[in-house]
C-alpha cells in the first residue's frame, strides 16, 4: 500500500512539474519488499495477493506506461528504515550516512 502511495504522490509531482514546463527525469521507486516489486511489475499474482492487486494496479500502470521506473533494494540498503522501524544506534548511524547527514 505504501508503494502504491508512493506512485500517486510521484504521479501528481510530475503532473505539477509538465504544467510548470520543468524538465525532470524518470523516478525511481525503491523498495525493499521483493513481493510487492514482482506483484507491482507483473511478475507475480496469485488469489491470496487478490485485494492487493487493486493498490498495486495504479503502479504496475505507470511503470508499463515508462512514468515511473521501480527497483528493488536490499533492506541494508534501505534508508527509510529509521523513519519507519526501531533501530539500534548502530543501524541509525548507517541510514544517517545513507541520506548524506552527519551523525
Amino acid at each position: 500500500m505504501a508503494l502504491s502511495h508512493a506512485a500517486q504522490e510521484t504521479a501528481w509531482l510530475r503532473s505539477l512539474q509538465s504544467e510548470l514546463e520543468k524538465e525532470s527525469s524518470k523516478p525511481t521507486l525503491l523498495c525493499d519488499n521483493s513481493g510487492a516489486v514482482s506483484s507491482s511489475t507483473g511478475q507475480s499474482s496469485s488469489a491470496r495477493t487478490r485485494h492487493i492487486d487493486i493498490g498495486q494496479q495504479f503502479v504496475k500502470e505507470k511503470i508499463q506506461e515508462g512514468e515511473i521506473e521501480m527497483r528493488q533494494i536490499p533492506s541494508a540498503d534501505n534508508a527509510t528504515d529509521m523513519f519507519t522501524k526501531a533501530l539500534t544506534p548502530s543501524r541509525l548511524a548507517a541510514c544517517v550516512k545513507l541520506i548524506g547527514m552527519a551523525a
